[in-house]
């Protein structure tokens, strides 16, 4: 069991999920999530029920990468961008905020440099959403056995 303290608005997740897609298309990306420190997905683009499997193993690993940074913080001095490159796919991993992680799936025919310049502006203009999510104060117990995994 977990709580977790923030909580969205459908309009929010609308707007959140609508921001995702433009950045998505802008550089062909193949997946974008925006995921909590728990690891649970906020939203994902292309917001589709196909995708909705990888989204939340991306969301799960995203956390747990991040997670094993924290850890060796004393060696890595910033634990704000990660990239890691795969035979087929790469993954760039950023932290929006202390509470939030947006993470992108990406060919080798994308430009990493467009993906940081990019994100960078998409953190940005997710930041005052995230933020008046936490401001809200409100919060919800959820259990392991409801996150599909």
């Amino acid at each position: 069991m977990d709580v977790i303290g923030y909580t969205f608005y459908e309009e929010e997740l609308n707007e959140i999920t609508k921001k995702l897609q433009d950045f998505k298309n802008a550089l062909l990306l193949d997946l974008v999530v925006l995921m909590d420190d728990g690891g649970r997905p906020i939203s994902y683009a292309p917001y589709t029920d196909t995708h909705k499997p990888l989204a939340n193993r991306v969301a799960v690993i995203g956390a747990a990468v991040v997670g094993a940074v924290d850890q060796l913080e004393n060696i890595i001095s910033s634990k704000r961008n990660m990239f890691f490159a795969g035979t087929e796919k790469n993954l760039y991993v950023q932290m929006v905020n202390q509470r939030f992680i947006l993470s992108s799936v990406f060919s080798h025919r994308v430009l990493l440099g467009s993906v940081k310049l990019m994100k960078e502006r998409l953190s940005g203009e997710l930041r005052q959403l995230l933020e008046r999510a936490i401001n809200r104060h409100e919060s919800k117990v959820v259990r392991f056995e409801d996150l599909v995994l």
